[in-house]
């Protein structure tokens, strides 16, 4: 792709209500079916769609995400004709200060993108589950002569609420932008991703974000519809906001059903497998007594018990007569002998004891006491590196921090309870 084009990818968000999943690591750097990133996915789609020339914008605990991208060599950006940058907020200067929003997060950075010299400028979010050449996107915002093109897809009514919409008319030109309203009038949610103009772009960063409007979605696109041209892009394909911990839940276990849309194998997802030294593990180990049924295992793991319908990062163990069962279970967890995991998200280095019982295989209608945004429908939450001491036993909807030590953990904990978060 012509150089005229450069990417910028939104990759700062807290990812608030993925909660303790999110609260030492940007929402982008969170572990995703196995041994993918969630931002592995937007830049596998600018890797893939000749974008040669990309900034992330990082700002809320970017450590293990800069670790991970690296110099980005793992989705192609090296040599002569690339550009990668990661964009930290430049605190300590008159003029800057942490990123307030979406649009100033990009206005602070107007003097990269000027030094790329762009005609079109892609922002995306960086913590979405999507495959997407953003070519043909490109091509209709060109054809239309379009000022910005927005990508948007059409989601189920009862979801709306969750989403930016836009009303369009018969050519797809947006006629209104509403920003997460549970009365829209429109289906059509907007993914967070944009082709700009580049003149267009900067005159509306300069002429909001010193103003203290600073978020694309409520101040800038609204303003717009009026004086640019700002039209649609419809897309097909499977895209999921995986911002909430049952999404997150869900969104993994359609990486174990391919006709999902999710099909990891089709979409060759690139990452960066040097972190924990994840390159060099052996091949998963499945004992001969054990039972691997429609799970996805990864290298590194020793299987001695029974999973099925989950996800396992590298370096799992499951002792002998242990159960787990629709989970995602992430780097290095042991899940101790005789103890059964069901319906549960557990963080890297969680240990559970012998004959722990944690969560439940089926549903319910409750919602966790402390977070109930933040948690409903029988998930179980655990926190990096904390223990479940043996024979714990953990009810639906229950969140446990991380780090938690097992001589602080109750043997009991009711639904919806919370221990040290």
């Amino acid at each position: 792709m012509d150089r005229r084009v450069v990417a910028l990818i939104l990759a700062g968000g807290r990812g608030t209500r993925l909660n303790i999943i999110a609260s030492r690591r940007a929402k982008p750097a969170v572990p995703f079916a196995g041994i993918y990133r969630i931002i592995d996915f937007t830049m596998t789609n600018v890797m893939r769609s000749g974008v040669q020339h990309l900034g992330v914008l990082t700002q809320y605990r970017p450590t293990s995400l800069m670790e991970h991208l690296g110099d980005g060599e793992s989705w192609d950006f090296h040599g002569l004709r690339t550009t990668f940058r990661i964009l930290p907020p430049q605190m300590g200067t008159s003029s800057t200060d942490w990123y307030k929003g979406t649009a100033d997060a990009v206005f602070q950075n107007l003097d990269f993108l000027e030094a790329q010299k762009p005609d079109l400028v892609l922002i995306l979010s960086g913590d979405h589950i999507y495959n997407m050449d953003y070519r043909p996107m490109i091509s209709w915002h060109l054809e239309t002569k379009a000022d910005l093109t927005i990508a948007g897809m059409r989601v189920p009514w009862e979801e709306v609420g969750r989403f930016g919409t836009m009303v369009l008319d018969g050519s797809l030109r947006v006629q209104t932008f509403l920003e997460k309203v549970h009365d829209s009038p429109s289906n059509v949610a907007n993914m967070g991703v944009y082709c700009f103009n580049f003149q267009t772009l900067v005159e509306e960063l300069q002429n909001n974000c010193p103003k203290g409007r600073y978020d694309f979605g409520a101040d800038v696109i609204p303003g717009m519809l009026k004086r640019w041209k700002v039209v649609a892009y419809m897309f097909e394909g499977y895209w999921r906001d995986v911002g909430t911990l049952n999404s997150f839940w869900e969104a993994n276990q359609d990486a174990l059903r391919p006709e999902s849309g999710l099909d990891l194998w089709a979409w060759k997802v690139r990452t960066n497998l040097e972190g924990r030294g994840q390159i060099y593990h052996p091949p998963a180990i499945v004992d001969a007594r054990a039972k691997v049924q429609n799970s996805l295992v990864s290298r590194g793991c020793i299987i001695k018990g029974e999973v099925r319908n989950s996800i396992l990062s590298p370096g799992v163990i499951v002792e002998r007569e242990a159960v787990v069962v629709s989970s995602v279970v992430m780097h290095d967890c042991r899940i101790g002998r005789g103890a059964v995991v069901a319906r549960s998200i557990l963080d890297k280095d969680v240990t559970v004891g012998e004959g722990a019982k944690i969560g439940d295989i089926n549903p319910d209608d409750k919602r966790n006491k402390r977070f109930p945004s933040h948690l409903w429908g029988g998930l179980v939450v655990i926190g990096k590196k904390s223990e479940v001491p043996a024979r714990c036993n953990i009810g639906p909807n229950c969140i446990i921090g991380a780090g938690v030590k097992s001589r602080d953990m109750p043997l009991h904990l009711d639904n919806g309870e919370c221990v040290g978060c």
